[in-house]
């Protein structure tokens, strides 16, 4: 029967009418004398029918858990092939022949359910599945309160459906009506589909597995129309459910003969046989949703990522047709190989050996998988291996030092990196028979052979193909760029970040994309960025190792990278043209930051003179790195003056120092002060010279002195640490409180006056600005925003970020300082409501605990000192985000605020530190600056 409108007409079977009488027979009357002839054969269950004529739901006593032989449970079993398959019991099948011997004139009857009584219930596969709830349907006592219908549209009429557990507190089990529903097959024939009517126990949860049957035509007769006139609210449910799954009985219209053996055994081997198939592919294209649904994080991240960038189309030059068909040839390779790859890939770049390649998640043997990457060169193999320090390298300490006692290394070297240089050191020995002329080479070529007997296969990443996908994650997320090929996971900070965002344990704020320039002109361009993110990796890891001899090799390539740069005019000119905030992620700008590095390996050499020319050289332009002005400045006085004994001509730079409108707050201060060190050198009589320099005068710091008993050194590993509140000098070790000398001051003061204080420095300015500034730091603004994982617009450390929101600054500054205590609460509470957990540059919200802590804050400060200290931070994020004072203390009672410096032994103030305490004097603010003595406890005075 054909299906109308959304609502679709499910047909059951009607109440039959006997041949001698009008009396109707409901289907508990059925199966009351089915049971009265099984009910010797069938001991363990017992019948509790419910003999309410307006209602054929059928209800079974079940004692053991099991289910009434009429609807008896399937179980699933592997056959010889592996494949599932049903065996259904011979009390099933016979009930299936006794419902095709009832009564054929029959009519059918249908209930509809509306789409908006749709729900979702589990199902045995964990794949939520759609039931219909139905409100004509009146349960009867002893049924559970809940009655719904199941239907599962699937290909080749398949249905799976989920039932509660049953309600073992009752006496009776639970079973509902079905419908039938006949649809065309492609080759003519006729073929019915179940939908069933389910009760479900609340509470109790179990699952049964259900199948639709296909009825031969010659059993079925076409159901007329009068089946969707009967589809109304005072229709009756009285077809019975057939068994639980295949056993459905089909009435034959009137005038139709009865079924004869023959055919009735036919059906009943092709409902079998049906059964099977419907099973195995049921439990195929159960597998295939369980796979996409099991889709690993790092799959789906990763190709997320490759269709975000491919799909830009300021990317589309920056790959040419070798990199396209990469990615291309990525896309082809199988859902396991593209697991393998994406996990070597978070890898270092280091060959690996097969027994380090464990992955059971992706399979057991991976041997398929790193063979189909081979194929596509996407890996390399052992046999690609022939550098002999590489694969020494990559063997275990285990082999490694069974190879070195078959070369006779001496015992006495354990380590496995001190055998991997003396084997190193063995291979290119001189033998005896290269001195007659034989091939140079053959111990290196033998330990090579030998080594390769310890592994079963190793394996490594192509460098050429790895450099593309690494080109998409750096494009993707700009501000996560990192070229470190060795110790760098490649892609490893964009899967993460995705993961925790899918994970929802990381928010990213909300704000839109719009990209007005492009970053890159071309291919050749991002490959030279990626060149200069290399080494800076390469120069970062040195320095912090101490490694300044290799530093300084790697300065010199810097050098060299630096003239070819500046040589080519198309490469000047593009990136003159680039916002001064998008240069930054230039190849020249990258060196230009390596270049300042420089500085110090050529100080550190006392190559001073050389140090002094590099310095002229990048104060000679006004296009990169302009941030770095004032120090370049500031180490080009201080080098002419105490290192080169030039003070006149260091007197000279910090004149054009002071004029560079670049060179600001702490740094201008710097040179500044060396000026006046210079002028009042009596031997040099220039002192009448410091008339030539200005810089706005600077308060007097106020200064209080405590004294603080320390700990023991043997007590205190992590440097000086202060005993805190109330310790007795002959106190027990365990029973004293010791912090840093941050810590001790905030003691002192929260018993004298200042119960309220936070140990955050800095984190004071950003927290308040992110509170009061949120919409204004993340509004639309063109190329502020150039990728999904942005905590910062990408000019929120430049001078540009003032000056492109300067309108919206300025009033939200007036704003504030003319608002009450009570605007200013309402302000913070609705932002840290609508924002709190976001990331966003400077904003930690463990650290600040709730939002009755910034309010209490926000009542002391007001709102004339609270405008006075974002607006300097806004002004100039880059040079005051630092230097803010330790402690921020605060008295809700009285009103109070104090802001303090805290100095411990040897300590001494920054220039950014005296320019914020001075910013926060002339705004009123009761700030200072607290030295802390470190006292024996013999010394202490007593209070």
């Amino acid at each position: 029967m054909s299906m109308k409108g959304k609502k679709k007409s499910k047909l059951s079977l009607s109440k039959s009418k006997r041949d001698d009488d009008d009396k109707v027979q409901t289907i508990s009357d059925m199966f009351r004398k089915q049971k009265t002839e099984n009910v010797k054969k069938l001991s363990k269950f017992s019948a509790a029918l419910d003999a309410n004529e307006d209602d054929d739901v059928i209800c079974v006593e079940d004692e053991d858990e099991c289910v009434s032989p009429y609807f008896k449970k399937k179980t699933i079993s592997k056959d010889e092939e592996g494949t599932s398959s049903s065996k259904l019991t011979t009390k099933k099948v016979m009930s299936l022949e006794k419902r095709l011997q009832m009564d054929s004139n029959k009519s059918a009857s249908s209930v509809a359910y509306s789409e908006s009584d749709r729900k979702t219930i589990p199902s045995i596969s964990g794949v939520k599945k759609d039931v219909t709830v139905s409100d004509d349907f009146e349960a009867s006592e002893k049924l559970s309160d809940s009655v719904v219908t199941a239907s599962a549209e699937r290909k080749s009429n398949k249905m799976r459906l989920s039932l509660g557990k049953r309600n073992r507190e009752t006496d009776s089990e639970e079973f509902f009506p079905s419908s039938v529903k006949l649809v065309k097959n492609n080759d003519g024939q006729t073929a019915s589909t179940t939908e069933k009517s389910v009760i479900i126990d609340e509470g109790k949860e179990k699952f049964v597995e259900y199948n639709s049957v296909n009825i031969d035509p010659v059993s079925v007769q076409t159901l007329s129309s009068q089946c969707s006139k009967s589809s109304n609210e005072n229709s009756k449910v009285s077809s019975p459910m057939a068994s639980h799954d295949e056993s459905v009985s089909v009435d034959n219209a009137k005038g139709s003969a009865p079924v004869d053996d023959a055919k009735r055994s036919a059906l009943l081997s092709k409902s079998n046989n049906d059964e099977r198939k419907e099973e195995r592919e049921e439990g195929e294209e159960d597998s295939t949703k369980e796979m996409s649904y099991r889709l690993p994080y790092y799959l789906e991240n990763f190709e997320t990522i490759l269709k975000s960038v491919m799909e830009d189309d300021s990317n589309y030059d920056l790959f040419n047709k070798e990199d396209k068909e990469t990615i291309e040839s990525y896309h082809c390779l199988s859902e396991a190989a593209k697991k393998l790859y994406i996990r070597m890939f978070s890898r270092k770049l280091n060959w690996i050996p097969l027994s380090k390649l464990k992955y059971p998640e992706i399979a057991e043997d991976l041997t398929s998988s790193l063979k189909e990457l081979a194929a596509v060169k996407f890996i390399d193999s052992d046999e690609n291996l022939t550098d002999l320090g590489d694969l020494l390298h990559a063997l275990s300490a285990g082999d490694i030092k069974s190879l070195a006692k078959s070369y006779h290394v001496a015992s006495t070297v354990t380590q496995k990196g001190q055998q991997v240089q003396e084997l190193i050191k063995k291979s290119q020995q001189s033998t005896i028979s290269s001195m007659f002329g034989a091939k140079k080479g053959g111990v290196a070529d033998a330990m090579m052979k030998k080594a390769k007997q310890f592994i079963s296969g190793i394996y490594r990443l192509r460098s050429e193909v790895r450099a593309v996908f690494m080109r998409t994650m750096m494009l993707y997320s700009l501000l996560d760029t990192s070229g470190d090929e060795e110790n760098g996971s490649g892609g490893q900070g964009q899967l993460f970040h995705m993961l925790m965002v899918n994970m929802g344990k990381m928010v990213y704020p909300s704000y839109v994309v719009k990209k007005d320039h492009r970053i890159f002109s071309g291919r050749e361009d991002v490959i030279r960025f990626e060149q200069a993110l290399q080494l800076e990796s390469d120069l970062m890891n040195c320095t912090m190792s101490g490694k300044w001899a290799d530093a300084y090799s790697v300065y010199q390539k810097v050098v060299l990278m630096w003239k070819e740069l500046e040589s080519d005019e198309s490469i000047v000119q593009w990136n003159e043209n680039l916002p001064d905030f998008l240069r930054p992620f230039s190849a020249t700008s990258v060196i230009y930051r390596l270049l300042n590095t420089g500085i110090d390996i050529l100080q550190r050499r006392k190559e001073f003179p050389e140090a002094v020319e590099l310095l002229r050289k990048l104060l000679s332009q006004t296009t990169f790195c302009c941030a770095y002005r004032g120090y370049w400045w500031e180490r080009l006085a201080l080098n002419l003056d105490a290192h080169l004994k030039q003070p006149l001509e260091s007197l000279e730079a910090i004149a054009e120092g002071l004029a560079d409108s670049y060179v600001k707050v702490g740094h201008r201060l710097a040179i500044y002060q060396r000026a006046e060190a210079i002028c009042q050198r009596a031997k040099l009589k220039v002192k009448d010279r410091l008339q030539e320099f200005h810089h706005e005068p600077v308060a007097e710091m106020p200064k209080v002195y405590l004294e603080g008993r320390v700990v023991h050194q043997g007590i205190s590993t992590t440097g000086t640490r202060f005993l805190l509140g109330e310790c007795l000098a002959g106190g027990d070790a365990e029973d004293m409180t010791v912090g840093g000398v941050e810590e001790f001051v905030l003691d002192h003061y929260s018993r004298n006056g200042f119960p309220s204080g936070i140990h955050a420095e800095g984190s004071v300015i950003s927290c308040l600005f992110a509170l009061y500034f949120w919409d204004i730091l993340f509004c639309e603004v063109p190329d502020a925003f150039h990728s999904p994982f942005q905590a910062q617009p990408l000019d929120f450390y430049t001078l540009g970020f003032y000056t492109r929101r300067k309108e919206a600054i300025d009033e939200r500054l007036s704003t504030l300082e003319n608002s009450s205590i009570e605007e200013l609460h309402k302000t913070v509470e609705d932002a840290w409501a609508e924002h709190e957990g976001v990331l966003c540059t400077g904003m930690n919200w463990e650290k600040w605990r709730s939002v009755d802590f910034v309010k209490s804050l926000v009542s002391c400060m007001g709102g004339k000192v609270l405008s006075g200290i974002t607006g300097r931070f806004a002004r100039c994020t880059r040079h005051t985000r630092s230097g803010f004072p330790d402690l921020t203390l605060w008295n809700v009672d009285t009103g109070a605020l104090k802001i303090c410096e805290v100095k411990g032994p040897g300590d001494r103030l920054s220039h950014k530190q005296i320019l914020w305490i001075d910013h926060l004097l002339e705004l009123g603010v009761d700030a200072e600056v607290c030295h802390v003595k470190a006292v024996a406890a013999k010394k202490l005075k007593p209070v």
